[in-house]
């Protein structure tokens, strides 16, 4: 019910993947892991091992790899855009700077209650409506973020980079990884 996480396919890229691909993988991640915690908040009466396992995963991937994706966003892709891209694409860069921090301070008031709850799932009923809230708020804020990056940002890496910089992304990516 609240965790079909072994459905997502591994993270490790294929060969004729790119970075795009690797970024429009997160997003589905993203998405997957949002879907879950939103229905964690509202999990009052699942079993204890559900919960506590959904709790896990999330916060997981919430505290590991969904800092990874926006260092991919930020560190490696952002500056290598911004250098050749055009005003549209570079306002994208700069809106999508100020999302990743709005959203990592609702994931830093989300982080501890995914441990309480991991911890304590009876927890579930005095903090469910405060997590309920939070994952409302990062589902509005992924919805935007993620469509404004699919649709301006990620084009605009395979149409102004090269290839040789979008294979140095890719590397960076992958090393971030290991």
């Amino acid at each position: 019910m609240l965790n079909q996480i072994t459905s997502l396919s591994s993270s490790q890229p294929k060969p004729s993947e790119d970075a795009v691909d690797l970024l429009v993988g997160c997003h589905q991640r993203i998405r997957h892991f949002t879907g879950v915690a939103a229905k964690l908040a509202h999990a009052q009466g699942a079993a204890p091992d559900e919960v506590r396992q959904a709790a896990g995963s999330v916060h997981r991937y919430y505290s590991v790899s969904l800092p990874l994706h926006e260092a991919d966003e930020d560190q490696t892709l952002q500056p290598r855009l911004r250098a050749v891209a055009g005003e549209q694409v570079r306002h994208a860069l700069l809106v999508m700077g100020e999302q990743h921090q709005a959203i990592d301070e609702l994931i830093e008031r989300l982080l501890p209650l995914l441990v309480l709850v991991r911890n304590n799932p009876d927890a579930l009923a005095e903090v469910g409506g405060e997590m309920c809230s939070i994952t409302k708020a990062l589902e509005e804020i992924f919805r935007a973020h993620l469509q404004m990056e699919e649709e301006v940002i990620f084009p605009a890496i395979r149409s102004a980079l090269p290839e040789s910089a979008r294979g140095e992304i890719l590397r960076e990516m992958q090393e971030r990884r290991k």
